[in-house]
């Protein structure tokens, strides 16, 4: 009966290294969408500041 179970762990354990592995890789892969979606918003909320700024100073320039 020993043998038995030894050979369930060993089973066991390549299952669980596989599931390791799985979800190792879809972490590298969300972590990749994350930092591209993170570069993007970056560059977008620059943008929309950069266009609010110039369109607060065009309104200051336009009162003066």
């Amino acid at each position: 009966m020993a043998l038995c179970d030894f050979f369930q762990s060993r089973a066991e354990l390549v299952k669980q290294a596989q599931r390791i592995r799985e979800l190792e890789a879809e972490v590298a892969t969300l972590k990749a969408q994350n930092d591209s979606m993170r570069e993007g918003m970056r560059r977008c909320v620059t943008c929309e500041y950069r266009i609010d700024y110039k369109a607060r100073q065009g309104h200051h320039q336009n009162k003066d």
